[in-house]
């Protein structure tokens, strides 16, 4: 695998899940990516790619880029990258159960519901093979193990 470099703001990396298929993402602010709808089978042209719409957003290790295990294919503009750029993650304490929004760009906490919890991401870093199974599993229409893992409990 021929190493990359650490992913740079409005990178835009290509994820192969097998069997000739990748998604593709853009990074935003470290370590946040945005994932985007649309599977494909062959190189696309990066202007394709960039008007697609945003299935998730999750942290990721470093490695997934630095690895050359997602390659950077091409760049999104500062304006585009700026609209999709922040998001709001979910925590909850194990042992409280007390659950909490947490905004990354604001660096801020703030109380939530369970079920305004149940429709956020967790804060959580994602392993690149995670993602890539969530990826592969919303292809296929089956929940993922790891997503449903880190899901709000009550």
């Amino acid at each position: 695998m021929v190493r990359g470099r650490k992913q740079k703001r409005g990178d835009i990396v290509r994820i192969d899940i097998g069997n000739g298929k990748q998604f593709h993402a853009v990074a935003l602010t470290h370590p946040l990516f945005a994932f985007l709808d649309g599977v494909t089978e062959r190189e696309e042209p990066v202007q394709d790619v960039r008007d697609r719409a945003v299935l998730f957003k999750l942290w990721v290790m470093d490695s997934a880029a630095k690895s050359g295990r997602w390659p950077i294919v091409g760049k999104v503009d500062p304006p585009t990258v700026s609209a999709l750029d922040g998001a709001v993650f979910f925590k909850q304490d194990r042992i409280s159960g007390r659950i909490s929004a947490y905004d990354a760009i604001a660096n801020a906490d703030s109380p939530l519901s369970f079920e305004e919890a149940d429709c956020l991401e967790c804060a959580a870093v994602w392993s690149p093979e995670h993602v890539e199974d969530r990826l592969r599993d919303h292809l296929n229409g089956i929940s993922n193990k790891w997503w449903a893992s880190m899901r709000p409990r009550k």
